[in-house]
């Protein structure tokens, strides 16, 4: 992720991007069969160095330090230790990788998927957004925000609706405040806050929780 440029005093210097969550530098590949692997320490003890191996082969600039865990049913995830480079970017070699896993530990009846990465998007609560300069319907607020969220950011949204789906109760409201999901990459080119309608808008990012 490219990080962010700021000048101060004639001066241009570069500013760290933030760190991004776990499950954004996460990614993984299951087995077609749903079943605990024998060999579970050798794929997480070998796993990362061959990783690492296919990725050089490949001139992959990238960084190439991981660590590997595999759990009962057989899936195995690869965790990057860079904290500011997400799973996406490794997209292109995830062919090479899968190829290269399952000659090294083989299964008869039961390969591993294409990896792909562990979380697809993001969502996040945009706040304060005032009601007369958005419109009334779901159907009608994403091409409106996302036009905005471009022009501001450069960033791109897959979806947006509103927070509180109840117009009858919004209009009781001067400002409201809206859900955008995003790809994890663009997440940090919005967040903290955004300038939208001429204002910053507050930005935080959602988490849902699911009770086993």
């Amino acid at each position: 992720m490219a990080s962010s440029v700021a000048v101060a005093l004639g001066e241009v210097f570069t500013k760290p991007s933030p760190p991004l969550t776990q499950a954004v530098h996460r990614f993984f590949a299951s087995r077609t069969t749903f079943e605990p692997h024998p060999e579970v320490l050798k794929i997480a003890g070998h796993f990362p160095d061959i990783a690492a191996s296919v990725l050089r082969e490949a001139n992959c600039s990238l960084p190439l330090s991981f660590t590997c865990t595999v759990n009962d049913k057989g899936s195995v995830s690869l965790l990057g230790t860079d904290l500011c480079t997400p799973a996406s970017a490794y997209t292109p070699y995830f062919a090479p990788l899968t190829t290269r896993f399952n000659k090294a530990f083989p299964v008869k009846n039961s390969l591993w998927d294409l990896f792909k990465p562990a979380l697809n998007e993001t969502q996040l609560l945009i706040h304060s957004i005032p009601l007369n300069l958005l419109p009334s319907d779901d159907d009608h607020l994403f091409p409106s925000l996302h036009e905005s969220i471009r022009n501001a950011r450069g960033g791109s949204i897959l979806s947006a609706c509103y927070f509180n789906p109840h117009p009858e109760s919004r209009e009781q409201k001067k400002a409201t405040s809206v859900v955008v999901t995003v790809a994890p990459p663009n997440a940090y080119a919005i967040l903290p806050c955004i300038n939208l309608c001429s204002r910053n808008r507050r930005v935080e990012q959602m988490f849902s929780f699911t009770k086993n």
